[in-house]
């Protein structure tokens, strides 16, 4: 599912053409990602939803001085034959409150309309939309580093293989860096095609024809890998070709994890709105925790991801640094904060033999770690996300 594509469908009903003028003034100012529909009932019939061609995600219904008609028409729909509703009205009047709740109101708004109230209540409704199509799917665990080199591919490599063997789940690892990315090499996997290749056709891609840019590790982990003779550029990939393919991989397995390269473009953003969990890789040094703190920001604050759905992981944990784990509580906040010990050895022999950590150190303490971080990825229920990233391009670049 995708918020940011235009299918979030909010028709606005009144009786009043300057009403439904302002209301999607009001919208379209702030959240242009919507598709706004416009109906004036000015004669006829007075059910706002009446011979609709298709329901909408969201009714906001504008009560005029028929309003006891309009509320007991749209009462007479079954609550699985009509949208969330938005009213406006008159709140102070318990008659019309009592018939707006019968007809299934989610909230209501009273005249003259606060813009921001309206958006708040908006960006719930949508959120609560996304997550629950969320759990119709499978589960996204994106991984991004708040620095280069902090190890991102290497956790989310072996993430997915201890989801694929030790929590006996359907996983796709998918490579999104389309320039550099190496991750089927992690697994002495070659690819022939990859996701660029994949985005290319996506509009023709069913579960048959994905099969032709998967790979297939021995253990049965699935991998959508990078290919280096397909190169695609920052931002050159349209936003609803990744949700497309985002929405057909989580329709094909229980667990997708995401190797993020480190920049949050159009990609990003499609990739982290549907990520029921963010893991922000990290390690001991002042740099990286710096960094870290702006990465957070960024995702907490300008893309509105809820902070109980972010991970911060520091890699290569050593006790005796003298940046403590204390220390980058105290900095970052975060929700949970997660160690995966520093043992080179056998990361280094896993990346030269082609082989996970499992595999070649599955008693080791770092292959112990990382099969508890993936316990909790696959067994905590993910909250409902708080906030919206669909407007940062434009409130960022005026777009």
């Amino acid at each position: 599912m995708a918020m940011s594509d235009n299918n979030y469908t909010v028709l606005i009903s009144s009786r009043q053409s300057e009403m439904l003028d302002h209301l999607t003034g009001l919208l379209a100012e702030e959240m242009s990602h919507l598709h706004l529909q416009k109906r004036c009932v000015n004669n006829g019939h007075i059910d706002p939803l009446h011979d609709l061609p298709a329901m909408p995600d969201l009714l906001i219904l504008h009560l005029s001085e028929r309003w006891e008609g309009e509320l007991q028409e749209l009462a007479h729909h079954s609550s699985s034959e009509r949208p969330p509703t938005l009213v406006i009205g008159d709140t102070q009047n318990p008659e019309v409150m009592r018939l707006a709740m019968k007809a299934g109101a989610r909230d209501f708004l009273t005249e003259p309309v606060d813009q921001q109230e309206l958006i708040a209540m908006l960006q719930q409704l949508e959120a609560e939309k996304y997550q629950s199509e969320l759990t119709e799917q499978g589960n996204l665990t994106a991984v991004i580093n708040a620095k280069g080199g902090s190890g991102a591919s290497m956790l989310a490599c072996n993430l997915a293989h201890l989801m694929q063997v030790e929590s006996k789940q359907k996983v796709i690892l998918m490579d999104l860096d389309m320039q550099f990315g190496s991750l089927a090499q992690y697994l002495d996997l070659k690819p022939e095609n990859g996701v660029s290749d994949a985005l290319k056709v996506v509009d023709e891609l069913d579960n048959t024809a994905l099969a032709a840019y998967i790979v297939r590790h021995k253990s049965g982990l699935q991998v959508l890998g990078a290919t280096t003779d397909s190169i695609r550029l920052p931002n050159q990939t349209p936003e609803q070709q990744i949700n497309q393919l985002l929405d057909l991989l989580l329709t094909h397995c229980n667990q997708l994890v995401v190797d993020l390269p480190r920049m949050i473009d159009r990609t990003a953003l499609a990739v982290l709105k549907h990520a029921s969990k963010v893991i922000v890789v990290v390690q001991q040094d002042f740099i990286n925790i710096k960094d870290a703190t702006h990465m957070l920001h960024l995702l907490r604050t300008e893309l509105g991801i809820a902070n109980e759905n972010i991970l911060v992981v520091v890699n290569r944990f050593n006790k005796n640094s003298e940046i403590t784990l204390a220390d980058i509580k105290e900095s970052l906040k975060p929700h949970k904060l997660a160690s995966i010990p520093n043992d080179y050895r056998h990361v280094l022999d896993s990346l030269n033999k082609g082989e996970p950590l499992l595999t070649v150190a599955r008693r080791s303490s770092i292959c112990q770690a990382l099969n508890q971080l993936q316990d909790y990825l696959v067994n905590d229920e993910p909250e409902a996300p708080k906030g919206l990233i669909n407007n940062l391009f434009s409130r960022l670049t005026g777009g």
